[in-house]
């Protein structure tokens, strides 16, 4: 892997136009802001700055998410305020989501969510020093996957790896279609949610997933197939469980 130098690194509140002219860049990526008042193209978050073509973007390396608007996140109901729900999403603050923020709701037929739901959504707005609104549902009121997440098993990952999973040029979720039924939902703030058939199924895809962060592409498949062969199923326990950092006891 080649070395990364100082220059690479950027900071947040830095302006692009110091590494490539604003005008060269059509597509924004992740981890860069375009100033409302002067539509400078500002950092955001501090990491590594890549462009390709007309293409910029901040690859981040944190433990602590940061909301951006469109990012599709895994919450987890903390309680409820008013119209709306108050979500877990690994934030200093709780996100906010309303009652009719989901596919068919109305004031009278609401979700009725408890404490300890899960919910996949979007982030719909995100200001400093004010609340993240999140929805389940897009512009024409629809979810397009979102909503509630029932049963299954919640993990974490870095905010890294949870971006690679989601990358097209990922390998590793379609290889493992090759050999389990699972369904899936990845969140960019780093949580995963996970449901199989077989407990000893969702063990074997969480090693080898919460594994996979160093791993290059290029020898993704091995890694699969060693992961699987390798694999020793433990208890999990209950359903939709938070884990901890900690790698299951073998």
């Amino acid at each position: 892997m080649a070395e990364r130098s100082m220059s690479d690194i950027c900071l947040p509140g830095e302006e692009i136009a110091t590494r490539i002219s604003n005008e060269q860049t059509k597509i924004v990526g992740y981890g860069i802001i375009a100033d409302p008042t002067s539509g400078s193209l500002i950092v955001r978050q501090p990491g590594v700055f890549q462009h390709a073509k007309d293409k910029c973007w901040i690859n981040v390396h944190s433990k602590r998410y940061v909301a951006e608007k469109g990012d599709r996140v895994i919450g987890v109901v903390a309680g409820s305020s008013g119209d709306f729900y108050k979500l877990d999403i690994g934030t200093a603050e709780y996100a906010l989501i309303s009652f009719l923020a989901f596919e068919g709701a109305t004031k009278r037929n609401r979700p009725d969510f408890k404490i300890g739901d899960i919910v996949y959504a979007q982030v719909a707005d995100e200001f400093a020093h004010t609340d993240i609104e999140l929805t389940c549902i897009d512009e024409v009121f629809r979810a397009r996957g979102l909503g509630a997440l029932t049963g299954g098993f919640l993990f974490k990952v870095s905010c890294n790896l949870a971006r690679r999973l989601l990358s097209s040029q990922s390998q590793l979720l379609k290889l493992l279609g090759l050999h389990f039924k699972f369904e899936i939902a990845v969140g960019l703030n780093g949580r995963v949610w996970l449901k199989a058939p077989l407990h000893g199924d969702i063990v074997t895809i969480y090693n080898v997933i919460k594994w996979s962060e160093y791993v290059l592409e290029c020898d993704m498949s091995k890694y699969v197939e060693d992961g699987i062969r390798n694999s020793k199923s433990t208890p999990v326990v209950g359903d939709a469980v938070m884990e901890d950092a900690q790698p299951p006891s073998s």
